[in-house]
């Protein structure tokens, strides 16, 4: 089986391609910032586990909740840096969630 892949959200915004903004949907490149920042401001120094990927963007898988229940959100790979596993997802039993998922995944043969 292949080795998950972990990402950390940056803080420093250096990256993104504000001259793209109407790449993006957005007329004004000051609209386009402030939603990037909102992004940053949400998730920022999180680390998630990269579970698929699609256009320049990946979604991460967030374990770092309480409760168990995972988030996820879909994020342009600009605001990502690969890292490697977190140290506490090394012994953690997997959550009743991600148990169900391995098992269709298996039954589906992914």
């Amino acid at each position: 089986m292949k080795e998950s892949e972990f990402y950390q959200v940056i803080s420093d915004l250096s990256r993104v391609p504000l001259r793209d903004h109407m790449m993006h949907g957005f007329e004004e490149r000051q609209d386009f910032f402030n939603s990037v920042r909102q992004l940053r401001d949400r998730w920022k120094d999180r680390i998630g586990e990269c579970i698929n990927r699609r256009n320049g963007f990946v979604l991460l898988r967030f374990h770092d909740t309480p409760g168990g229940m995972a988030d996820e959100a879909w994020l342009p790979d600009y605001l990502v840096l690969p890292v490697s596993k977190p140290a506490y997802l090394e012994t953690r039993e997997p959550t009743p969630q991600e148990q169900t998922e391995a098992e269709i995944d298996k039954a589906f043969g992914f």
